[in-house]
């Protein structure tokens, strides 16, 4: 069973656009990644690095709460989800992400608890917690054959053991 883990602390939100943005560049294929934690936690943050790092223009990514998807364009598309306002699963396949799931794209999905069941099982789950000092603990899980040498090659860029 493929199954890798990954846990850093980031001091501030430089730290976490880096982390993002070498993520970015560990991705060389599509993938589903799921960004959990409270608001203001840094997932747009972390967003914003991953665009980068894949080519894309950092300044064009927002958080998409009231859009819901936006859409960036880079190495690899990238597609910008958030459910936080979303009451039921349906309404999530309504917009049409199944087609999304299928591309060949890096699929970021924000507030991702409502639907996770409904996606696919190959995935990076990240989670970001505030800690005392306004730093973050970032916690990341990949539970497949496309996520997991993502994971380890965003940990050799991270110098994280």
């Amino acid at each position: 069973m493929f199954e890798e883990e990954l846990k850093v602390f980031l001091e501030n939100e430089l730290e976490t656009l880096k982390a993002g943005r070498f993520l970015g560049m560990s991705c060389q294929q599509p993938l589903i990644v799921l960004l959990s934690g409270q608001l203001g936690a840094g997932k747009t943050t972390l967003t914003r690095g991953i665009v980068e790092g894949l080519g894309g223009v950092i300044d064009d990514v927002s958080s998409p709460t009231f859009t819901l998807i936006h859409e960036y364009q880079a190495r690899l598309s990238v597609y910008h989800l958030d459910t936080y306002r979303l009451k039921t699963s349906a309404e999530f396949f309504e917009l049409g992400v199944d087609e999304l799931l299928e591309s060949e794209a890096v699929v970021l999905i924000e507030w991702p608890e409502l639907v996770s069941e409904y996606l696919p099982a190959d995935r990076l789950e990240i989670e970001i917690v505030h800690q005392p000092e306004n730093t973050r603990e970032l916690t990341a899980k990949a539970t497949g054959p496309t996520s997991c040498p993502v994971l380890e090659r965003w940990q050799e860029l991270l110098g994280a053991p």
